[in-house]
């Protein structure tokens, strides 16, 4: 799903405009779309999908994450009238370093892009970005995919077609991407589908790992 969205007026480090990225369907039924917490922001937004069949609908922020790079976004699945609808399991488990992957999402804005790598790290710190917000408290996925604009939020996807991590961001200058775990998605999925707000929690203080000791 190709994501438009428009902030109305400047909160916190978001200024007003227009930005593009990506989500995809994780139930079909509730019309539930996974993309980046930076994608959805935190402020006021007005958002259009861009469905397979050139469709497009509105949808709404219905969940950001208060710590890592996930939300949701909420369509009306019955307002679509040529695209089926088809969810994509979420499987952390099945992340493991050395496995195919490929990244399914609108690069640099361009609907539909395809990228290729294998995963290479499963414990590399959470990306630093400019601005006030970057994820903490989580080890990301490392890959050199190449991901750039507009694939925020795009599902990283293994040879059976399965969800293990989405990407989230990639460096200016080099092939490196990295991939947030969906752990925590699962767990976000689950309590929104039983109509309940996802109980989240912070230990007060921002952990670092270290491979060695300095």
């Amino acid at each position: 799903v190709a994501l438009r969205v428009t902030a109305m007026r400047a909160f916190e480090d978001i200024n007003p405009g227009t930005w593009y990225g990506t989500g995809f369907v994780v139930d079909a039924a509730a019309g539930l779309v996974l993309t980046n917490r930076h994608v959805v922001t935190v402020g006021p937004i007005r958002a259009v999908a861009y469905f397979d069949q050139n469709e497009e609908l509105p949808c709404e922020a219905l969940y950001r994450d208060p710590c890592h790079d996930f939300g949701f976004m909420r369509f009306d699945p019955k307002a679509l009238e040529f695209t089926s609808i088809v969810a994509i399991p979420l499987k952390p488990d099945e992340l493991t370093i050395g496995k195919d992957i490929r990244v399914v999402g609108n690069d640099n804005a361009e609907k539909l892009q395809i990228l290729s790598g294998t995963v290479a790290r499963v414990d590399r710190n959470a990306p630093q970005y400019a601005g006030l917000y970057s994820d903490e408290n989580t080890f990301y996925v490392g890959a050199a995919t190449s991901t750039s604009g507009g694939s925020s939020g795009s599902p990283v996807l293994n040879v059976q077609g399965h969800a293990v991590a989405l990407n989230a961001g990639g460096a200016q200058d080099a092939s490196s991407a990295y991939y947030l775990p969906l752990d925590r998605v699962v767990h976000a999925v689950t309590a929104l589908r039983e109509s309940r707000v996802p109980k989240r929690g912070t230990v007060g203080c921002r952990l670092v790992f270290r491979a060695y000791a300095v």
